[in-house]
């Protein structure tokens, strides 16, 4: 297990999402200093291979434009505001402005299981700016969470991502990718979680925003919980 996780961690969900738009500089920076140990963020690739952080596939809910990121490129995007006049940051942007003052959790979206290069430039941005000993990398997506895990010669923890949502497909909504992929954790949605801490499973549950079960959790031998309330569950995490 990585050092990482020698005790439970809480990671804000796409940062303070709560207070700022989320996946934003804003709301990353805002967790640095509030006794939150990482942000969860997501990224994918634009059609010219920029790194964005930005959780949909299209810009319909945050921006009102329908437009998927992958068929467009950066320097359209990153002109169009989102939320509260906020802009979509690359990944770079965001390592700049954290640094390693906090912990990652990057999912990699995509739904290809066929090569995008994705993974191969996550890989380089954490490198490049020296975060391997911050990051964590997980997907939903077990095939590319298997080729980042091999291109990183294992030295960056990895997580399968798992939900019972129709969203995923039916033999993953329970975790059988971790069979694919062998990951250092596991994540699956909350409601799945207790019962494979219990089993022994490293877990980190998404999303716990109540503090009595983020509780059970840190009782429970949870190595993290995924919240959209960082800031009033962060003082069950201090000393």
């Amino acid at each position: 297990m990585s050092a990482l996780f020698e005790r439970c961690r809480l990671f804000a969900h796409r940062g303070d999402s709560a207070q700022y738009t989320e996946n934003t500089i804003d709301a990353f920076t805002a967790c640095i200093g509030e006794g939150i140990d990482g942000i969860e963020l997501d990224v994918q690739r634009t059609r010219c291979g920029r790194l964005v952080v930005y959780h949909d596939f299209t810009l319909t809910r945050l921006a009102g434009i329908d437009r998927r990121i992958d068929e467009m490129e950066w320097d359209e995007l990153s002109e169009i505001p989102i939320g509260d006049n906020q802009r979509i940051p690359t990944l770079e942007q965001v390592f700049a402005a954290v640094s390693d003052r906090l912990i990652y959790d990057i999912e990699l979206k995509t739904r290809s299981i066929g090569r995008t290069g994705l993974e191969e430039g996550v890989l380089k941005a954490i490198e490049t700016a020296g975060l391997a000993h911050r990051v964590l990398v997980s997907s939903f997506n077990p095939i590319l969470l298997r080729r980042f895990k091999h291109l990183s010669g294992n030295s960056i923890p990895t997580a399968v991502i798992y939900s019972r949502s129709e969203e995923v497909p039916s033999y993953l909504r329970r975790g059988q990718g971790r069979f694919l992929v062998r990951p250092t954790l596991l994540k699956p949605e909350r409601e799945q979680a207790l019962p494979m801490i219990e089993r022994g499973a490293p877990v980190i549950a998404w999303t716990v925003d109540d503090e009595a079960e983020a509780e059970r959790f840190l009782t429970s031998g949870a190595k993290g919980i995924i919240t959209n309330r960082p800031r009033a569950l962060a003082h069950l995490f201090r000393g």
